[in-house]
């Protein structure tokens, strides 16, 4: 069967007449989500908290409140006698809500260190989860 052709309608506007002109669609606006900050975060608490186990000043046991098991158990193990102080306030971001990165620099003997941790919000508390001296 041949294909059957059909005349289209006419689609020039006519000529003289009122042009309709469709306006643009109001595009939505975005609004950010606004988060509420992150909870209070005392990093000179906590470093200190860990540097008075590290000099023997405090006992391990005192880790498990700051520091999740596994990195309690190696920062135990690594206690030595010595005195460390915080050359500066230690230095705080936060990539995240419930995660803050923390640095400080410190003096323990004649050397000056550099300590960088990660911290993690849980159970209404800071943890460290990990800590490294550099």
């Amino acid at each position: 069967m041949p294909p059957v052709v059909r005349r289209l309608p006419a689609y020039e506007p006519p000529v003289g007449g009122p042009v309709f002109v469709p306006l643009p669609r109001p595009r939505p606006v975005w609004v950010p989500e606004v988060l509420p900050p992150s909870p209070a975060l005392d990093a000179a608490r906590l470093f200190s908290v860990v540097f008075e186990v590290l000099d023997g000043r405090r006992s391990a046991r005192l880790l498990r409140e700051v520091a999740v098991p596994g990195l309690a158990a190696r920062l135990g193990a690594g206690v030595r006698p010595a005195s460390t102080r915080m050359v500066r306030p230690p230095r705080v971001c936060h990539p995240a809500r419930f995660v803050g990165e923390l640095s400080v620099t410190v003096r323990r003997g004649e050397r000056v260190l550099a300590v960088a941790a990660r911290v993690e919000y849980r159970g209404g508390r800071w943890w460290f989860t990990a800590f490294t001296v550099l």
